[in-house]
């Protein structure tokens, strides 16, 4: 399944003085810096013409003006501040005055030009950083400062990309709709929501359909329907099949077809739905891995009905750009015999994308689901493919909220495990226990294979005012 990135608008400012262009010396770093920043993932780029604006830079009040009003017109949703030279605090000022400051801001101050024979200095980009900086402080913006670089650093383009990816979060974040499919299990009160909360800090809102009506849409989605069809071919192919009541197949497709349609009614970005086991008294299947295929199409889905958790889901599949599908896990247990390695799982939810080279997917009945309902069928088994991960869970306790962020390595060992699952290897898991408990995360959480998805969410976390908890 092809999925489009996620590109998103970042505005950049390359702050000039006159007095400090030494050899024109700021037209040459802004023209470095864009070749540079063209090249970021994720980041579509807005920055004043040399038409616009003299050189292409904001020196001015006047231009200030100008670059503000163009970047409202262009809806950016990142402001990148560098000094190109000693830079224009009060253009910088100007430029702030027009400016929400509920967009994010990164400044960065790139090396001088060099001092020539005589002594003289050409931009002093590293004493202007310091007013420019003062500036953006001083007007009540949040902003996040990367120290003095070149463009071309590999550090620059780093945490030009982090802050790309934070930017693409909280756009896509703050007025999320979530679609609430069904009610939460009655033992699991620690899934628990304040919609007032979401809405007040986040304007976010949860729309519900109550789950006789979204099983009886389900029930009657018309199986010979060329896109029923489709996902009948397509959800078969690479795959073991264990053995099924016949229909079973048709009724996953349907399955998949029935929500993909309620979220478009709902006109909402984000599912959480229920799964057990009403759902398999009634359809006949377990939806598993229709939550998978969902989540590998850009939908993301959580089980049991976890608002919150289909919530994390969505930042960390847009700090991830949409390239790669997340998983909405367990922290499920520690290895029986490692040390720093716990268990990621869940029943076969898991998008096949994500599944090991050597490890051919099983549809299968529900392991867990199988002492409460026979027509359970419909899980996705598998083995993660090794490599990087970052994990997060976002929760809140009387309004205020707070997200759990890790970063780990799925690595291949036994043993072997039912359902979708990863072993992970981290640096000190009993820091992440503390840390999560004192935190108050639950038994959810998300996992995606991107290393650079746990930077870019303790930079949205900032923004949003979510108390970040990194763990070793």
């Amino acid at each position: 399944m092809e999925k489009k990135i996620f590109k998103t608008k970042i505005g950049f400012v390359p702050s000039n003085w006159d007095a400090w262009n030494g050899d024109n010396w700021a037209e040459g770093m802004r023209d470095r810096c864009v070749e540079v920043l063209k090249q970021i993932p994720g980041l579509e780029l807005v920055v004043p013409s040399k038409e616009m604006t003299d050189i292409g830079c904001v020196s001015t009040v006047e231009e200030a003006k100008k670059v503000a009003q163009f970047f409202k017109e262009q809806d950016v949703k990142g402001i990148l501040i560098g000094n190109m030279t000693f830079g224009m605090e009060v253009a910088v000022g100007t430029f702030l005055n027009y400016t929400s400051k509920e967009i994010p801001i990164l400044h960065f101050a790139t090396k001088s030009g060099p001092i020539n024979n005589t002594g003289n200095r050409l931009t002093d980009t590293w004493c202007g950083q310091f007013m420019v900086a003062s500036s953006i402080k001083r007007r009540g913006f949040k902003f996040v400062h990367i120290n003095t670089c070149n463009p071309e650093d590999q550090y620059f383009k780093d945490k030009i990309e982090v802050f790309t990816r934070a930017c693409c979060a909280i756009s896509r974040f703050v007025g999320l709709k979530i679609g609430m499919l069904g009610t939460r299990p009655q033992l699991f009160e620690s899934q628990q929501f304040s919609e007032q909360a979401m809405q007040h800090k986040f304007r976010q809102m949860v729309v519900p359909m109550d789950l006789d009506t979204v099983l009886t849409r389900l029930e009657n989605v018309d199986v010979k329907h060329p896109e029923v069809q489709r996902i009948m071919h397509e959800m078969t192919k690479g795959i073991d099949i264990a053995e099924n009541v016949p229909g079973d197949i048709e009724k996953i497709a349907k399955a998949e077809y029935g929500y993909l349609q309620i979220a478009k009614e709902l006109d909402v970005d984000a599912l959480a739905v229920n799964c057990w086991t009403r759902v398999q008294e009634r359809i006949g299947v377990s939806i598993c891995s229709v939550s998978g295929r969902l989540n590998d199409q850009g939908l993301v889905t959580a089980c049991e009905v976890d608002i919150l958790g289909s919530v994390t889901m969505h930042a960390i599949n847009c700090a991830g750009l949409n390239m790669t599908a997340p998983h909405f896990i367990d922290w499920a247990d520690l290895h029986p015999t490692q040390d720093n390695v716990w268990l990621a799982w869940h029943c076969g939810n898991g998008p096949q994308s994500i599944c090991a080279k050597d490890c051919k997917p099983k549809l299968q009945k529900n392991e867990r689901l199988m002492q409460w309902c026979p027509t359970c069928f419909g899980a996705l088994e598998f083995r993660y493919m090794p490599g990087p991960v970052s994990c997060a869970r976002l929760v809140e306790y009387d309004a205020e909220f707070s997200m759990f962020i890790g970063s780990g390595e799925v690595v291949n060992i036994g043993p072997y495990i039912r359902g979708t699952y990863g072993w992970v290897k981290v640096n000190d898991v009993m820091d992440w226990e503390h840390k999560m408990i004192e935190t108050g995360i639950i038994h959810h959480g998300g996992l995606i294979h991107d290393a650079k998805v746990a930077d870019a969410l303790e930079w949205f976390c900032y923004f949003l005012d979510i108390k970040a908890t990194r763990g070793k």
